[in-house]
């Protein structure tokens, strides 16, 4: 599954099945109205030799949380199946973390003596 951000970059980067086409088709189908939907992969990079495909994608209409199966061909034959998850953007801010250290006496975890029972 691949995620989607609304209003962020969205540089997809992934294995495909080897091709040497030139020209590429995205093709999306919305899991709950099952509306069809294709577009042209351009431009796009492609390494044959670990068949690594990667291209910016812009999704027209789509809302958060909406879900699509996708699949890629090239000519007739697919070269990749799929499925799109989207998301709100996310924010750059890393999370804050709570200090474990018992500073001025406060604790966030329980104290113990460090005592076990051992049962034979």
């Amino acid at each position: 599954m691949l995620a989607y951000y609304i209003s962020g970059s969205n540089i997809f980067t992934f294995r495909t099945a080897p091709t040497s086409s030139q020209s590429l088709t995205l093709h999306l189908q919305d899991m709950m109205t099952l509306r069809n939907s294709s577009s042209s992969i351009s431009p796009y990079t492609y390494n044959s030799y670990e068949s690594m495909l990667s291209f910016t994608a812009s999704i027209s209409s789509s809302f958060i949380g909406d879900e699509y199966r996708a699949y890629i061909t090239s000519g007739t034959s697919s070269i990749w199946n799929g499925s799109i998850q989207v998301y709100t953007s996310q924010s750059v801010d890393k999370a804050n973390y709570e200090n474990q250290i018992p500073l001025e006496k406060v604790y966030k975890s329980n104290l113990t003596d460090n005592e076990y029972i051992i049962l034979e």
